[in-house]
């Protein structure tokens, strides 16, 4: 494999894919910036992985998927090669107060752009009690529409017999590198 002098990712690509070959050069003051650059870049790789932060913003999750890898050999010139993102919603503060029963459409602000793939979407509610519904469920449903991605719109359908007090839902999706 050919890596760049930094010691991340295969020569001309964007990768936060730290490699084992790496070598600092005999100057002192290329060295440190070398070393401060991929320091940055691992804190940013493990802050932003699966174990990392559910902010209520997008962020990168640290999964590449179709990166073109191929007989253990990676592709970084791979025009397929998408990454995953997150969001996470607090759709009974979007929605300003209880989810009652029935249909409940809540616009997305700041929409999302650029989704290429829907992943998975996860999520809890709380409903009197306290009860805990998890998603997925069949009682609960969240649709995400994207038909117009300035104006996206969550619609829950709630039909667990209760209004929704608590209820947060994780969207993942890929987008194009």
């Amino acid at each position: 494999m050919n890596y760049n002098i930094y010691g991340f990712g295969p020569a001309n690509s964007q990768s936060a894919f730290l490699s084992e070959d790496f070598y600092l050069p005999e100057d002192t003051e290329q060295a440190r910036d070398i070393l401060a650059k991929r320091e940055n870049l691992t804190a940013t790789t493990l802050n932003v992985r699966e174990i990392g932060q559910y902010e209520l913003e997008e962020l990168i999750t640290g999964q590449t998927w179709f990166s073109g890898a191929a007989g253990n050999q990676f592709n970084g010139r791979d025009t397929q090669k998408r990454t995953c993102f997150r969001r996470t919603f607090n759709l009974v503060e979007l929605n300003n107060g209880p989810i009652v029963a029935g249909a409940t459409i809540i616009r997305i602000y700041p929409p999302i752009s650029g989704i290429v793939i829907p992943i998975n979407a996860f999520g809890g509610a709380t409903i009197s009690g306290p009860q805990y519904v998890f998603l997925p469920s069949p009682n609960l449903d969240i649709v995400m529409d994207n038909t117009d991605p300035e104006k996206q719109t969550l619609t829950i359908t709630n039909n667990v017999g209760s209004d929704l007090i608590q209820c947060y839902v994780t969207i993942e999706y890929l987008k194009q590198r």
